[in-house]
């Protein structure tokens, strides 16, 4: 416990030298509701934890109960329901959603994006564009060699 106040005190002592836009910890309660270290802010590069949260910028990871959204991750993304329109890194949720690539993996149940470059490994995954492996129940790929497979679904 004392490690801890004293790691938490260190943080807070040391704010000054994150000075600018980015935060290194955010405490969410709902989507732009927060506590931050230094400050409240909307570009992350550390932790972002809640029950839900919402930031123009994530550079580390992004764990929530409930949902979880950004505009641009580079890390990981934990949460019920996850939206990242750019992704370069993992989604580990059970709704995954990028309206704009994904260059890495998504895990869970419906894994959706525009572009992938990467791993979809869900029950129903669904891409326009894929250059990498889908493997599921269902998967749906606009430029796969067939649009529709069952189990195993790609292009190279």
């Amino acid at each position: 416990m004392k490690k801890l106040a004293v790691l938490l005190a260190a943080l807070l002592c040391a704010s000054p030298v994150f000075a600018g836009e980015s935060g290194v910890l955010k405490l969410s309660l709902w989507g732009t509701k927060a506590i931050a270290v230094p400050h409240n802010t909307q570009v992350i590069t550390g932790i972002d934890f809640g029950i839900g949260s919402a930031a123009r910028s994530v550079k580390g990871v992004q764990l929530d109960l409930v949902f979880s959204k950004t505009n641009e991750l580079k890390g990981v993304q934990s949460a019920l329901l996850g939206k990242a329109n750019h992704v370069t890194g993992v989604q580990f949720n059970a709704i995954n959603l990028s309206d704009g690539y994904v260059t890495g993996a998504q895990f869970g149940f419906f894994n959706s994006a525009e572009e992938l470059h990467g791993v979809q490994l869900g029950f129903v995954n669904k891409v326009n564009t894929i250059k990498g492996l889908q493997v599921g129940l269902v998967n749906i790929a606009g430029n796969g060699y067939l649009p529709v497979m069952v189990i195993v679904n790609g292009r190279f």
